[in-house]
């Protein structure tokens, strides 16, 4: 017969608070009493019922990280991969359990519903999207990464129309009139199967505010290219070669992503073109992977580790009870080589 928590208590010769704090929080008990609950636990063979916690306390003492695709489509970009350590590194230090989640039957609503977590963090939906509401009506706290900025929810990001227009400006400055535009395939999905991306959305605002200032004519908006790509390499490469092969290729192409800019690097080196010379490259992310590239990539520096520390502090606080607001995290342009002057 399993042991309880009752009998481990009076062996102890302490409440049933204390043994529970031994487990979950030592810290408010002194080490003396956590020592001395540990060894009865071991010798009587007591381990603790994590259903029972929850039914008890109404806690998982989990949070849900929440992807819109298959976790094994997502987590082949690098920045993802970036979100995912500074989560961590809070729910380390808290002592919180941390569960990646992804679509339910290929709805994120439907995963927002059944997920044993006391509350998620959620990539990049789109302002207008149900899953809003689905975690209204599960009174669930959350909050949202690369979403619109409103007022409407707690979100974490940084000003992507400002920087899209701050790299289209160093093309367009630099003479560059044949642009292609690799867009993320949006990684947003409702309930309704609408695909979405409030950041491609934003960047793309960006990157028409620059046009107009320029004062583009029409004639020199036909060469530019709007394509998206998948966020992994081996895909990014595969669009590349198709783009760089065409007679009438770009001069510049301008990546959403750092392991977009990768595959076309590869790609250029594959086809004899040299960057900047035939080919000037600009992106987002500054991975730290893309210390390889060679040359150095200019690109937007967004801090992906530190957006999922703010991210999962946020979260903390709304368990809390504790009002929070958005935060937009400051952001550059790391200007390096691979922009060339055109003409």
């Amino acid at each position: 017969m399993k042991v309880t928590i009752k009998e481990l208590a009076e062996k102890a010769g302490v409440s049933k608070t204390a043994v529970s704090f031994a487990f979950n929080n030592p810290k408010r008990i002194s080490s003396e009493t956590y020592k001395r609950i540990m060894k009865i636990a071991k010798e009587i063979g007591y381990s603790p019922d994590p259903v029972a916690r929850i039914l008890a306390t109404h806690q998982t003492q989990t949070i849900g990280l929440l992807f819109p695709q298959a976790i094994t489509e997502v987590l082949q970009n690098p920045y993802i991969a970036e979100l995912v350590r500074g989560v961590s590194a809070v729910c380390d230090r808290e002592g919180l359990a941390l569960t990646l989640l992804s679509p339910f039957r290929g709805i994120v609503n439907h995963t927002i519903q059944n997920a044993a977590v006391d509350g998620m963090i959620v990539l990049g939906v789109d302002r207008d999207s149900t899953v809003h509401e689905a975690f209204r009506m599960r009174n669930m706290p959350y909050i949202a990464i690369d979403a619109a900025i409103t007022e409407e929810y707690t979100n974490v990001g940084i000003d992507d129309k400002k920087l899209a227009e701050e790299l289209m400006d160093i093309l367009l400055d630099n003479g560059h009139r044949k642009i292609s535009f690799c867009a993320l395939k949006p990684i947003s999905v409702d309930i309704a199967d609408r695909m979405h991306s409030s950041t491609t959305d934003a960047r793309r605002a960006g990157i028409e505010k620059s046009i107009k200032k320029h004062n583009l004519t029409e004639e020199d908006k036909k060469n530019f290219r709007f394509f998206e790509s998948e966020t992994s390499f081996d895909k990014s490469y595969e669009i590349a070669r198709i783009y760089l092969m065409d007679q009438d290729r770009p001069t510049a192409v301008f990546c959403m992503g750092d392991i977009q800019a990768l595959g076309f690097y590869r790609a250029a080196e594959e086809l004899g073109l040299k960057v900047p010379e035939d080919l000037s490259i600009v992106s987002f992310d500054d991975l730290p992977i893309s210390s390889i590239f060679k040359p150095g990539l200019t690109t937007v520096h967004q801090p992906g580790y530190e957006k999922g520390i703010a991210a999962a502090e946020l979260l903390l606080r709304k368990l809390n009870g504790e009002s929070c607001t958005s935060i937009i995290l400051p952001a550059y342009v790391e200007k390096r080589a691979s922009v060339s002057v055109i003409g």
